[in-house]
């Protein structure tokens, strides 16, 4: 302690901090209600298909920057080290794939006035088995990925909280304010909401920057300058024993994390083996070509105002993990001499608690790290309902849209379908919170185990709108095969055969069926292309 703040460090100023934020979502759904013109399904899940470039802009980095990537990234940076710099490329490359098919999605959607990514590939393929798959697969991404904030909501908010909020009440209570919003404003009302929280994301990040790099605490208490880093205390292991973490991070505070991390823990400072490498390449693959379908962001293609406001967002996204996935990384490296405890058998869960954790002992140094940290935790806490509002309304859509509607409810008006939509999501976010209150695996493990399914759809959009020649066949057999070879893998504990993710596996499979099968298919029969491919060309 140096700077009068109590070992506490968060507790009611933490509280208050969310009770105000809680205030103003639901105030912006109350607004978006007003504005609802009605309560058809394009107007209350694509907010009548008029957001503008800076609102798509910041409801598609609050969605994108989830409460898995600020919560699980830190905590695989823990675990493995500086290789996790990779990180920063990961979030790259999405951008770049998305550009690959988002315009000429966008264009046919506006032609044809799609809701859901069911809408696309119904329109695209002309196939009920395909579009049921598919719809299936991404009900389970989306479940996933739910379920996942929900943990993130608990671990934020029981830390935010100074421990007076347990793990279950942020949970249940964050969860209650996401579906109040969601239900009465629709998208309009996620994505104003998705704007403040982007705003308060970008600044937690800034907080983040502010905290680690050069200078960071000189701004709070003065003891940059002290040299307590740089005097030769690292090798006697005082650095591990409280002087880096006592506030004295300075100008110095990744240099020295390193030198103790490299006496320490030097296998998470070595050069990467080939294997690294190639793990590298495989998570870069799995999470470019998967996170780029996410339902949700989707939709936000669906919902841009004009193809010039959804080019524009995206290109302004390419410089978004600069200023967010970066600042993650330097936290898990920050943390490893400070809570190196961590790397106990529980790990994998304790890790998703380092960035909370680590802000936690910061705050307690000074009233400058103290509010830097509520800041960020805020920002985290915006993430994460940023991201579950976007899920839990695209889940509502394709529940109602893709399945109700071409089964128990055929022929219902769009309305109909709107009311029904809303019931579900509260029945869905009902069963997870009680899956979430008794966790059994990291936030990282999630991501990897959605990333492996949703990798399987993506042909779908890709190959759907870029070749032509894909058949509906094709790729209903390449979707299944290769979403039955990955989750064999996985659940038989084969993960990574021979360095390559499981989902890598069943796309080349899936890949090789759907190319195969749809080549064969048009040497038979040249005029037989899969749905309205022609029309797309």
């Amino acid at each position: 302690m140096t700077g009068g703040v109590s070992d506490t460090s968060f507790g009611a100023g933490g509280l208050a901090f969310i009770g105000l934020y809680l205030l103003l979502m639901v105030g912006l759904g109350w607004a978006a209600c007003q504005r609802q013109a009605q309560n058809s399904l394009s107007g209350f899940y694509l907010a009548g298909r008029d957001l503008g470039a800076l609102v798509l802009l910041l409801t598609l980095y609050a969605t994108q920057y989830s409460g898995n990537n600020l919560l699980g990234f830190p905590g695989q940076a823990h675990r493995i080290g500086f290789l996790w710099v990779m990180s920063v490329g990961f979030m790259t490359s999405v951008v770049v794939a998305y550009l690959a098919f988002a315009p000429r999605l966008y264009q046919s959607s506006r032609r044809h006035a799609f809701v859901t990514p069911g809408d696309w590939i119904e329109h695209r393929f002309a196939s009920p088995a395909l579009s049921l798959l598919a719809a299936v697969l991404l009900l389970i991404v989306l479940i996933n990925f739910l379920l996942a904030q929900l943990m993130a909501m608990g671990h934020v908010v029981a830390v935010l909280s100074g421990g007076l909020l347990p793990f279950w009440a942020g949970v249940i209570g964050l969860s209650l304010v996401v579906l109040l919003y969601e239900t009465i404003g629709g998208m309009r009302a996620v994505a104003w909401t998705d704007c403040a929280q982007g705003v308060m994301l970008l600044l937690g990040i800034i907080g983040i920057m502010v905290a680690v790099l050069p200078d960071g605490e000189s701004l709070g208490n003065g003891n940059l300058g002290n040299g307590n880093l740089g005097s030769g205390n690292l090798g006697s292991g005082n650095l591990g024993s409280g002087n880096l973490g006592s506030g004295n991070i300075g100008s110095e505070g990744i240099a020295a994390a390193s030198l103790w991390i490299m006496e320490h823990q030097p296998a998470k400072a070595a050069v990467p083996s080939a294997g690294g490498v190639q793990a590298w390449f495989s998570t870069l693959l799995l999470v470019s070509l998967s996170a780029a379908v996410y339902p949700q962001a989707i939709q936000r293609i669906f919902a841009a105002r004009s193809t010039r406001a959804l080019r524009h967002s995206i290109g302004v996204m390419a410089f978004m993990p600069l200023v967010t996935t970066l600042p993650l990384f330097l936290v898990g490296i920050l943390s490893l001499p400070v809570l190196a405890g961590l790397d106990g058998n529980e790990a994998g869960i304790a890790a998703d608690q380092v960035m909370p954790q680590l802000l936690n002992h910061w705050a307690g140094q000074s009233l400058w790290l103290w509010f830097l940290a509520n800041l960020v935790l805020l920002g985290v806490v915006a993430a994460i309902m940023s991201t579950a509002d976007s899920v839990l309304l695209s889940l509502s859509s394709i529940l109602s849209k893709d399945v109700l509607a071409k089964t128990w409810l055929r022929g219902a008006s769009s309305v109909t379908l709107t009311t029904w939509g809303k019931r579900l999501s509260w029945l869905v976010m009902a069963a997870l919170v009680a899956f979430a209150l008794s966790p059994r695996i990291s936030l990282w493990g999630l991501i990897e185990l959605k990333l492996e399914v949703l990798i399987q759809v993506s042909p779908l959009f890709f190959l759907g709108v870029l070749w032509p020649g894909l058949t509906a066949r094709g790729a209903l057999i390449g979707m299944l095969a290769g979403f039955i070879l990955a989750v064999s893998l996985s659940l038989t504990g084969h993960g990574k055969p021979f360095g390559w993710h499981a989902g890598l596996w069943g796309l080349a499979l899936n890949l090789t069926l759907a190319w195969g099968i749809s080549v064969l298919i048009l040497r038979s029969s040249p005029t037989k292309v899969g749905g309205s491919a022609k029309e797309e060309k």
